[in-house]
């Protein structure tokens, strides 16, 4: 069983712990042990709280061992790529040593300190150990090797992961991996009465001499609407890429959010009566990976999207094993997955393979390069005649802020709809159509409140009160006939305006006895 103290009580353990002596430990808790990086197999483990007392027996007994390890044998190194459950004990001879060098991991990490180690075991088999950080720079042989003897340095190295770099297998080695020179166990016998009476010399390799790169411009990535990378032949798609800006506007359905990936090539592991195995690289070490499938829109079309591995993590932000412990029966997706609906990002897709033998465009996020949260509205794909018009005279390579707009004649905006814009661009304006204008006989009517009073409008009495009252507004004059109309009930009053037979006699009888009254004036 192993032990573990949380990190914020290290500082207060560091002082009372030392590696190689026997306590005496009491209040503490026995929780699960954990599914990744056990140092031992076991069921259970020891967690240190605030309440746990260390002490020194006074009589510690002798029979404890000093060691506690499993070795792996070099040629089942092979199998357990990628695999993470447990730590990997080895023991071995030192062969070859190499100075520290600085290496960088990915482009994400800084440069770290690395020694590469060269191991063999009774039978010949060799295998290299690579440690990192303070690992690297602490390791020392000089303590127990001699160059004039040269006699052999068998090492116990414990709590190595095994990974696989271009092709090939190595034993990687960082704060958990831990050393022991000339061990005293049963195992390590055979080395020594193998190597008993043989020299064996350790190597010291130089590093490398650092290569010279120069150092190369990114690609220029163009940034597209979506409508205008769904246009683009899938044949002649920008190797490097195209950027967009999107939202999340739901899931694909009935499509796996994981898949087992295999540790050497990547690729999904079928299914096998012991698990997963990986046909085309004859591994069994599988690791579960995210594939998220959805549909991404910016206002101007929808299209399918698929992400892998990190990309989907650093969109769901959660190792994929910590989701797939949350998972129930009756969701189909849990929800940290469902809960990336909404969310906006600036991705680099590139087409991915099912677009060369569909209709459908469906693209591949290689690369997030900016996060804009969660959205309060989702952007509505509008698929219109004249939209489709414009988007196939539009130039492809010209960017979308700077499209002629005025060759597509006049527009309306449509109110209930928005753009992810890419790159963002101004608001349209907006233009007045003909058809929104008034027509001129309504400009020319009287000055009226209501079409109701236009209705009754009665030019005698107008000049009448132009007579006595020059200056009164003729509106006052039709106060008695608005009373009368506002008195009729609802009903009445929309029967009459919704029929178009009323309508129109009703203009045509006003419009005889204006006609009639402006003879007898005259």
């Amino acid at each position: 069983m192993y032990a573990e103290i949380p990190q914020e009580m290290v500082h207060a353990f560091n002082n009372q712990i030392q590696e190689g002596e026997i306590y005496e430990i009491r209040r503490f808790r026995i929780t699960n042990a954990k599914s990744l990086y056990k140092p031992v197999d076991g069921r259970y483990m020891i967690k240190f709280t605030v309440h746990t007392l260390i002490t020194e027996p006074n009589k510690p007994p002798t029979t404890y061992p000093r060691y506690t390890y499993k070795l792996t044998p070099f040629e089942e190194l092979p199998m357990l790529v990628g695999n993470v459950q447990n730590f990997i004990d080895v023991l071995g001879v030192i062969i070859e040593i190499s100075e520290v060098e600085m290496i960088q991991p990915s482009n994400n990490q800084p440069a770290a300190p690395t020694r590469k180690l060269l191991l063999t075991d009774v039978s010949g088999l060799q295998t290299q150990v690579t440690l990192w950080g303070q690992r690297a720079t602490q390791f020392n042989v000089d303590g127990v090797y001699n160059n004039e003897e040269a006699k052999a340095v068998v090492g116990l190295f414990v709590g190595c992961l095994v990974k696989s770099y271009r092709g090939q297998d190595y034993l990687s080695g960082s704060s958990a991996c831990k050393w022991y020179f000339n061990p005293e166990i049963p195992e390590a016998e055979d080395f020594y009465s193998r190597y008993a009476n043989e020299r064996v010399q350790i190597r010291r390799v130089a590093p490398a001499p650092p290569q010279v790169v120069q150092p190369q411009p990114p690609p220029q990535q163009e940034t597209r609407y979506l409508q205008d990378l769904i246009a683009i032949d899938p044949y002649e798609f920008p190797q490097s890429g195209c950027r967009c800006t999107v939202t999340i506007a739901r899931l694909v359905p009935d499509v796996s959010w994981w898949f087992p990936s295999c540790v050497r090539c990547g690729k999904t592991c079928t299914p096998d009566p012991n698990g997963y195995m990986c046909y085309a690289c004859n591994n069994s070490t599988y690791r579960h990976k995210y594939k998220l499938v959805f549909v991404a829109s910016d206002g101007t079309a929808e299209a399918e999207m698929i992400c892998f591995g990190q990309i989907g993590q650093r969109i769901v932000g959660k190792p994929v094993e910590q989701v797939m412990r949350t998972v129930r029966r009756d969701e189909e997706f849990p929800p940290d997955i469902a809960g990336i609906v909404s969310q906006k990002y600036t991705f680099t897709v590139t087409v991915a393979n099912q677009s060369f033998y569909t209709r459908n465009r469906s693209f591949m996020v290689s690369s997030i390069v900016a996060s804009y949260g969660r959205q309060r509205a989702i952007p509505q794909a509008v698929a219109t005649l004249s939209s489709r018009r414009l988007s196939s005279s539009r130039d492809p390579t010209a960017s979308p802020s700077v499209k002629n707009a005025a060759s597509s004649g006049p527009r309306r905006t449509q109110p209930a709809t928005m753009h992810d814009h890419t790159p963002p661009q101004d608001a349209p304006t907006t233009q007045i159509l003909q058809k929104d204008v008034p027509h001129s006989d309504v400009l020319n009517t009287p000055e009226a409140h209501s079409a109701r009073k236009r209705l009754t409008y009665d030019a005698s009495e107008d000049e009448e009160s132009d007579n006595d009252h020059p200056k009164r507004p003729r509106i006052a004059k039709m106060k008695g006939v608005a009373e009368t109309i506002e008195n009729q009930s609802a009903s009445d009053f929309s029967a009459k305006r919704s029929s178009p037979d009323h309508s129109k006699g009703s203009g045509t009888k006003a419009m005889e006895q204006k006609t009639s009254r402006s003879q007898k004036n005259k």
